[in-house]
């Protein structure tokens, strides 16, 4: 087996790790039970590729970066499945299933914001207020790009929620609620369960 031996810090490592691994899963997975999915498949993936870790400094970002590919991976097989189920429902009855999606609304003009965001625009602002990171090499290892990169999309993704929020808060009446700066409101993004996904 490729994995670790006994004294080369891998139960170490998940003993630090693992809870912050299972919170970037929770943010992301359907259930809790996928989230605890997720943190098994990362430190089995992590454990085969142990040898070739990085340096400790990058090491959460490297586990977030594999828990990542673990949700995306969860999420593609999720979506088969819905795909497979709705085409066998719709070959014995005949009709369409209906879309549960479409009778959800957002529960927040936040999370109605957010949603609006491209899915590379939620993942960069998830990292930096639900986990908390500020370093753009880091967040680079977590979505295989430069820190220059990184610090562009960051900087877009949140002027793009400015831009939505106060539209949003434009159309509801509330102008003065327009001009709150994203960089304030990102610390309280996590708190939101509707704002979860």
């Amino acid at each position: 087996m490729n994995g670790p031996g006994c004294d080369d810090g891998f139960s170490a490592a998940f003993d630090r790790f693992s809870p912050a691994v299972l919170r970037f899963a929770r943010r992301r997975a359907e259930s809790e039970d996928a989230a605890w999915d997720v943190v098994s498949d990362t430190f089995t993936a992590a454990w085969r590729n142990w040898k070739r870790r990085p340096a400790d400094d990058a090491l959460l970002p490297w586990l977030y970066a594999i828990a990542a590919n673990a949700v995306r991976d969860r999420q593609r097989a999720a979506g088969r499945q819905r795909r497979l189920i709705s085409r066998l429902s719709m070959q014995r009855s005949g009709a369409p299933a209906p879309d549960l999606a479409d009778g959800v609304l957002g529960c927040q003009a936040i999370a109605a914001a957010f949603a609006r965001l491209s899915p590379a625009d939620q993942e960069v602002l998830r990292l930096v207020a639900w986990e908390g990171m500020t370093d753009a090499r880091a967040i680079g290892l977590v979505l295989g790009l430069r820190p220059g990169t990184v610090r562009g999309r960051v900087y877009r993704a949140r002027r793009r929620l400015r831009e939505l929020l106060a539209l949003a808060w434009r159309s509801a009446g509330q102008r003065g609620r327009a001009h709150v700066h994203v960089n304030r409101i990102a610390p309280s993004l996590g708190g939101l369960t509707c704002f979860a996904g």
